[in-house]
């Protein structure tokens, strides 16, 4: 918003242009989890608003290395937070989610509390909505559900949530 004032001095009127900023910050936590006893209660949580399907651009960031457990095989994953607490059942695009390829969940989510189902995260690379796809397991916790997510190979690609 920009307005106009005056600034009064005994020869002239100068005009000054007041600007107003507002900045938003984008603030994400991670919480590593013990990784060593049941998925519902052992996982790593994110609360990372650039995840979220509505985020368009790139933020030079790519899911791989010890957040995702790349030495283990893998890490259970909880998406807290404003950025979203699931992985989204449809392609959002490229460019999406702070990653050139954003990922999004291919399978039926588990109903029954306690159940573990497998599916995979897609990533659009091309023209199909699946050009990539990484294998996932996904538990339902009764409220909420954690993602067994591998570290990526690819980089600028990201796990998207909604």
């Amino acid at each position: 918003m920009s307005s106009f004032r005056s600034i009064y001095t005994k020869e002239k009127i100068f005009p000054v242009s007041v600007s107003t900023v507002t900045i938003t910050a984008i603030v994400s936590s991670v919480s590593i989890g013990s990784q060593s006893g049941a998925p519902c209660t052992s996982y790593t949580t994110i609360n990372d608003p650039t995840r979220n399907v509505a985020q368009t651009g790139l933020y030079g960031t790519c899911d791989r290395g010890s957040l995702f457990n790349a030495s283990n095989g893998g890490s259970w994953i909880r998406f807290v937070g404003t950025g979203g607490t699931t992985i989204p059942l449809t392609s959002p695009g490229m460019n999406h989610c702070g990653g050139f390829l954003a990922g999004w969940y291919n399978g039926t989510l588990p109903t029954t509390v306690g159940t573990v189902v497998n599916g995979s995260v897609c990533f659009e690379i091309n023209l199909s909505s699946c050009d990539l796809s990484i294998p996932v397991s996904v538990i339902n916790c009764g409220g909420f559900y954690v993602y067994f997510l591998l570290s990526l190979n690819v980089c600028s690609a990201r796990y998207c949530t909604t």
